[in-house]
């Protein structure tokens, strides 16, 4: 099980000086996000060679892409599968093991068919790249009844970003959500937080809502080999505490309950 941050944690820095905090730190590699705005890399494709070089010092865990497949428009639908295409490039010349993608919020139920459909369509690509289509639980499918319906029509080899704060969030937990998806998850969200005026709060690990101990045993006793990534949401909520101060506190907790199992 190896540790990593999301870049979302650093809003304010380069990408050189997000990389200088992985080693600086001591985190096994890096959560890369890769949005239009270019925080911290923007989905074109073929990388620079600057940017390869920055990243060289590194492990990539994943890419946190912003692919979304729930739109009722089917144009809008293949937009985003050409960006999970050049995603899924990016992170091929990478070695990231795979490309993080969103449901996005929907009511009607036959969007997940719709979801599925591109999903499925791209699997084949993303096998060709030695790249893993991992979906979020996020939005929508934060929601264990939805995800057990895409479940039901989702090729085995797409699997599943678990971020069990936003399924505690959404009204669902742990125990009832993560035995659905435990042998597809290739990385997992860490982040704790607290209910305050009807509002997600977010703090220290271990001082919030979210069974962070629980967890980390459940992935341990099921052979989890892959990543942990800490998500500290800077980027959306810029009041949180410093990411310099809260990264490292996390490591320190994760790798305690790691190395006490």
């Amino acid at each position: 099980m190896k540790i990593v941050f999301s870049s979302l944690a650093y809003p304010e820095l380069g990408l050189k000086e997000v990389v200088e905090r992985v080693n600086r730190f001591g985190f096994d590699g890096l959560e890369l996000r890769v949005a239009d705005d270019g925080r911290h890399l923007k989905p074109e494709f073929p990388i620079s060679r600057e940017i390869l070089e920055i990243l060289s010092s590194i492990k990539i865990s994943d890419l946190a892409g912003y692919a979304r497949f729930s739109s009722e428009d089917e144009n809008e639908r293949r937009r985003n599968e050409r960006i999970l295409e050049t995603l899924i490039k990016i992170a091929n010349i990478l070695n990231a093991l795979g490309v993080r993608i969103y449901g996005g919020e929907f009511s009607e139920e036959n969007v997940i068919h719709k979801i599925a459909d591109s999903l499925n369509r791209m699997s084949k690509i993303a096998r060709d790249y030695s790249v893993k289509i991992l979906v979020e639980t996020h939005d929508s499918l934060a929601r264990k009844d939805n995800l057990v319906k895409l479940i039901e029509n989702l090729d085995y080899e797409i699997g599943f970003v678990y971020d069990p704060a936003n399924v505690i969030f959404a009204g669902d937990s742990h125990d009832e959500v993560y035995p659905l998806i435990a042998k597809r998850i290739f990385q997992v969200h860490i982040k704790d937080f607290v209910i305050r005026d009807n509002k997600r709060i977010f703090v220290e690990p271990g001082k919030g809502v979210v069974p962070l101990s629980k967890i980390i045993k459940d992935l341990k006793v099921d052979n989890y080999k892959y990543y942990v990534s800490v998500e500290w949401e800077k980027l959306w909520h810029p009041e949180i505490e410093d990411s310099d101060v809260i990264l490292p506190k996390y490591l320190s907790y994760l790798r305690k309950i790691i190395n006490e199992l």
